[in-house]
């Protein structure tokens, strides 16, 4: 999944999660590998080195913190808390920017949370682009409209 619909999984958690923050806060990162778990988009081909990465990269990045600080905005009262659960449900891809930059390893050599993380993602291809939309649209307004009638 792309870090915006893990992000707004993370602000769903906050606001159901209201009234136990540190609950909201310890089921956010667990719920990325849930959502790694439905079939979503990538492309398998493509280097986490190439400009066609960065550019989906950064695009998903700003996506994100737009998505996520609007739907913070509807909910005034929880707004740290959104933010915060936001950033920790699509915090645990920052592995994949370790493993590939800051200590480059093999596969085979990574340990078991990233093994674990590899293959909870069964069904990534890129057709997958079509649940991450849906995702988006159903999830994205959804948030607003009810912080809008809150």
């Amino acid at each position: 999944m792309t870090a915006t619909n893990h992000g707004l999984f993370g602000a769903l958690i906050a606001i159901s999660l209201q009234k136990y923050p540190a609950v909201a806060i310890t089921m956010a990162p667990f719920s990325h590998f849930l959502l790694d778990a439905i079939p979503h988009y990538a492309d398998l081909n493509m280097s986490l080195k190439s400009k066609k990465f960065f550019r989906i990269l950064y695009s998903d990045m700003a996506l994100a913190v737009v998505s996520t600080l609007t739907v913070a905005w509807f909910w005034p009262e929880i707004a740290l808390l959104v933010v915060v659960c936001a950033f920790l449900a699509a915090s645990p891809d920052l592995m994949w920017l370790y493993y590939e930059y800051i200590k480059p390893t093999p596969r085979d050599k990574r340990d078991k949370i990233a093994h674990f993380h590899a293959w909870i993602q069964w069904s990534q291809t890129k057709s997958g682009k079509y649940v991450e939309y849906i995702w988006f649209l159903l999830l994205f307004p959804s948030l607003i409209f009810f912080g809008y009638v809150a």
